[in-house]
């Protein structure tokens, strides 16, 4: 099996080492870029804050420390390990590594302020949630993500796969971006979608994409248990 692989390139060379242990074949394909953004905390008063990815810790570590009174909430386990990685141990972690499951968790916290580090063109469903319910809420831009375009004859080459994998609605958009620069329609592609997780999923289906298969864990490693199951 061919796996085309679009996380940004430094993921992707992480997650090559593990398709390629399990005897897939990777293509890489880039679809993302993340850029630091200079920020300032409107408060360093806060009793939560929540990390929803890898590069938000990345991010906001290189330039902030977390406050000792901080309950630090990380949406999975991937993004705990990161916070390790930094010297930080994660206070709490949702049931289900999403959104969804970082509102259920918050419902039992108690109310208070909230600092979340994110992306500049992340989602608002978590801050919006937590504005309703009375918590006071510090979102903060610590990056972006701009998407990574191709020539056509490079990105049809690169699109000789069996499956394309996507662990962001970031990286989908950016796929998309591409097929529509090239008029390039997503039926032409003999390609099967996998998405990490729910939200990418649900992106996916945004871009009238129907059979979207997705691991029982948001994980690379469940990605490929996943397709060995298929093979």
């Amino acid at each position: 099996m061919k796996i085309i692989l679009t996380r940004e390139e430094e993921d992707i060379g992480k997650d090559k080492k593990l398709f390629e242990k399990e005897g897939f074949t990777v293509i890489e394909l880039p679809l993302i870029k993340a850029t630091a953004l200079d920020f300032k905390l409107p408060s360093r008063d806060y009793d939560y804050i929540v990390f929803q990815s890898k590069r938000a810790i990345k991010y906001f570590l290189e330039k902030e420390e977390i406050v000792d009174k901080a309950k630090i909430v990380a949406v999975g386990k991937k993004t705990a390990e990161e916070l390790r990685n930094y010297g930080y141990k994660a206070d709490l972690i949702p049931d289900e590594e999403n959104v969804q499951g970082l509102i259920r968790l918050f419902k039992k916290l108690q109310k208070g302020k909230v600092l979340i580090p994110r992306s500049k063109i992340g989602r608002n469903e978590l801050i919006e949630f937590l504005r309703r319910e009375n918590f006071t809420v510090f979102p903060v831009n610590v990056y972006t993500v701009e998407p990574v375009l191709y020539d056509e004859r490079f990105l049809l080459e690169k699109l000789k796969g069996d499956f394309i994998v996507f662990h962001s609605p970031s990286a989908v958009k950016a796929f998309f971006a591409n097929l529509q620069k090239h008029g390039i329609g997503k039926e032409k592609l003999n390609l099967k979608y996998i998405a990490i997780g729910k939200t990418t999923k649900e992106s996916l289906y945004r871009f009238n994409v129907k059979d979207v298969l997705m691991p029982q864990k948001p994980s690379t490693e469940h990605i490929i248990k996943l397709l060995k199951s298929m093979a």
